[in-house]
């Protein structure tokens, strides 16, 4: 049973907040118990009812029962009894919210208000957590929630108790790779580099072939699975198509379909891949019955395929396709998951990517967000865009990719730990579940503040 405590001065909004609070942790499905603490005498009872003759008689415990409650009122003497006798007293919960008892030893977060003319508790008690409040600029070494966000302050006690999923223990940015043959021995742009962060710090490896990078990936998920810790990892490639793909090519509107079809006929020996001949018998299907191309489009000069264009020739109206997905309205630089060529060709990477998804989730520990609707035990696969901190990759130094890889990672690992990445996850589109979502996408302001620092 999980105890988390909110505390403040009197008239800091306490009562309001618990309130709402229960309201919103048990409309996720958890079963919630309160304890409010007061300093005055207190007595639920009213003279000449039974239950006070009852009392009045000499009776140390009196229950009250009826069909829909009962109550127990204990006559206490001595001594107030601590918090844990009064938690010993109730029923098994996923959680207690305890209001007062600002002084004993569970963990909190403080409801303060400028208008209350009180200090701040938090900088003399390291169980404070987090603040919680409606004054800006608080310059403080804990979270600063917003107060009126409820859904924000439950998200960060819900992982602060273990009893939401995540926080990460650990968090992976893979920057995807389709280029023909080995890249360089010595570290270069446009390669494989996986970005690496967790509470021990942050790094950055190379790689110069799929395979090995694949290797490294499948290495570090079994790390997890036998240390009980769980890891985000984050691919830089379109997970699913627009709508009505998957039906299209597999008969079945479920991406992993598409996964597990192209895993069977993309071949990667020595990094040397066949993408554009099997995207060439894709628009044969697709386009079948049409006079114009299919869906995909690009590819090198002197490679002849008779149904893949070397530029964009499709009419996606007419092939019953949207040219690009939902989720990229809130991201318009990404580029359209059928561009196979030149420079930002992401539909490339998710052709070569796409196969290792299906390898990597046929282990049962392992989810795909957000098309699973529960969190892998000892991973979580999700797409990323790292150009959602392009400002802040502008400015660092080095290869651009082995930058962009580390600060995502860095902040999609803190904003796990301020119970905030759980919120991000929610925010989808419903059409996400077939055409796939981007971690993070409309919530770039969070993304940089947490890859600076500045909510650590």
């Amino acid at each position: 049973m999980k105890v988390y405590g909110v505390i403040g001065w009197k008239n800091s909004g306490k009562t309001g907040l618990m309130e709402r609070l229960v309201a919103e942790i048990t409309g996720r499905g958890f079963s919630v118990s309160t304890v409010k603490h007061v300093h005055h005498e207190v007595d639920l009872d009213q003279p000449g009812k039974d239950t006070f003759r009852h009392r009045q008689a000499g009776a140390r415990e009196v229950v009250l029962a009826a069909k829909d409650r009962f109550a127990l009122m204990v006559e206490h003497r001595g001594p107030e009894p601590a918090l844990s006798e009064v938690l010993a007293r109730l029923a098994p919960v996923d959680l207690v919210l305890v209001e007062g008892y600002k002084r004993d030893a569970h963990r909190k977060v403080e409801v303060w208000r400028r208008e209350t003319g009180h200090d701040l508790i938090q900088p003399g008690d390291p169980l404070v957590r987090a603040v919680a409040s409606d004054a800006a600029g608080l310059a403080l070494p804990v979270p600063v929630l917003d107060l009126n966000d409820t859904a924000a302050v439950a998200d960060f006690i819900l992982a602060e108790t273990g009893l939401a999923a995540p926080a990460f223990d650990g968090v992976m940015v893979v920057d995807w790779s389709a280029t023909h043959g080995p890249s360089p021995a010595r570290p270069s742009a446009d390669a494989i580099w996986i970005g690496q962060a967790d509470a021990t710090g942050e790094s950055a490896l190379y790689f110069r072939s799929r395979a090995e990078a694949e290797t490294h990936i499948r290495a570090s998920i079994d790390r997890a699975a036998a240390e009980g810790r769980r890891l985000l990892i984050g691919f830089d490639f379109p997970m699913a198509y627009p709508a009505g793909f998957a039906a299209r090519l597999t008969g079945q509107p479920d991406p992993r379909a598409v996964w597990r079809w192209l895993a069977g006929r993309i071949t990667d020996e020595g990094n040397r891949n066949n993408r554009f001949a099997v995207a060439d018998d894709i628009n044969a299907i697709i386009a079948r019955g049409h006079p114009a191309p299919g869906p995909f489009w690009g590819r090198p000069a002197g490679l002849a395929l008779p149904h893949l264009p070397p530029r964009k020739l499709a009419d996606y109206p007419a092939l019953g396709l949207a040219e690009r997905r939902a989720v990229e309205a809130r991201v318009p630089r990404a580029q359209p998951v059928w561009k196979l060529y030149t420079t930002g060709s992401v539909g490339s990477q998710a052709l070569m990517g796409l196969p290792m998804i299906h390898r990597l989730s046929q282990r049962p520990d392992v989810s795909v967000w957000p098309f699973d609707p529960q969190p892998g035990r000892s991973a979580v696969l999700a797409e990323v865009y790292p150009s959602l901190l392009a400002p802040l990759v502008a400015r660092a130094p080095g290869i651009r990719d082995r930058a962009q890889v580390v600060l995502l990672a860095r902040a999609l690992w803190r904003l796990s730990h301020l119970g905030e990445l759980a919120r991000i996850m929610q925010d989808i589109n419903d059409i996400g579940t077939e055409e796939g979502w981007i971690l993070g996408a409309g919530h770039e302001g969070p993304l940089q503040a947490a890859a600076e620092g500045e909510l650590a």
